[in-house]
Parts: C-alpha cells; sequence; structure tokens
C-alpha cells in the first residue's frame, strides 16, 4: 500500500491527500489491521486533523466516498466552515510539530512507536510524520508539496 507523504498538499493542505487515499484503501477494504485502527483515532493525526478543521470521521468518510476523485474530495473540504485559508496555514505550520517533544501527540509517539513503527526505536526521529515516512521508506520531504 502506498500512501502519499505527510508532507504533500491539495487544497494547500497537508495530510489531506493522505487521509483521502487512506480512506479509500479502506472503503476498498484493502486496510492493514494497524492502519484500520489509527483512521480517525483521536489520538492519532486524524484526530487533530479533524478537531482542527471541526469535522468529524463520519463526516469525512461519507464526503470521499460520495466523491469519485480527489478533485472533488478537495473541493467540498474547502466548502467547510471550519476551512479557511488561515486554518490551512495554521494546520500547515502545526502539523508537522505533532509528536515532536514538547508539542502535541509526544507522548503518544512514545506509546505507537514500539509497536507500529519499530524502526524508530534504533533510528529515532523527530515527530509523527518524520515517524511515518521513515516507516514507509519515504524521503523526510516530499518531491512536490
Amino acid at each position: 500500500m502506498q500512501l502519499p507523504h505527510p508532507l504533500t498538499r491539495l487544497a494547500g493542505c497537508c495530510w489531506l491527500p493522505r487521509h483521502i487515499a487512506k480512506t479509500r484503501v479502506y472503503l476498498r477494504g484493502e486496510m492493514p489491521f494497524a492502519y484500520r485502527i489509527a483512521l480517525g483515532s483521536r489520538m492519532g493525526v486524524d484526530g487533530y486533523f479533524f478537531r482542527h478543521f471541526g469535522l468529524g470521521k463520519k463526516q469525512m468518510l461519507a464526503a470521499i466516498r460520495a466523491r469519485p476523485d480527489d478533485a472533488a474530495v478537495a473541493k467540498w473540504f474547502l466548502q467547510q466552515p471550519g476551512v479557511t485559508s488561515e486554518r490551512i496555514a495554521s494546520w500547515n505550520e502545526f502539523a508537522p510539530r505533532l509528536g515532536v517533544k514538547g508539542h502535541p501527540g509526544y507522548l503518544t509517539r512514545q506509546i505507537v512507536k514500539w509497536f507500529l513503527y519499530p524502526k524508530s526505536i534504533s533510528r529515532p526521529v523527530g515527530g509523527i510524520f518524520a515517524l511515518i515516512a521513515q516507516d514507509e521508506g519515504l524521503p523526510a520531504e516530499p518531491e512536490s508539496v
């Protein structure tokens, strides 16, 4: 399963293309167990994403299920009341720091790395986005943002 880099953007927003791709894999019934338990988790990046933009897991699932492509989901996303250019900019600054010491998600990262991201035990990385990139063999930064 190949997913977009956590920093890749759609509608100017990082994480959105990755969340859409994960949800489409889930809807096809092809999602590995570890990803299924993390999809939409309040403690994971999805939960921070939903709260930041005032969205819900069921709402996002329905929006992605009802729209045939990423461009249509992006258009829907940009029409949501909690989604503004300022909120997107704020998210793009906040999200890459999730799991970094002194930032939200640090404790969660310390716990989940033992069973979801074992590579980070011997080769520590800074935050959740870096953890994901390392685990999936992605570069530290996407080719294009």
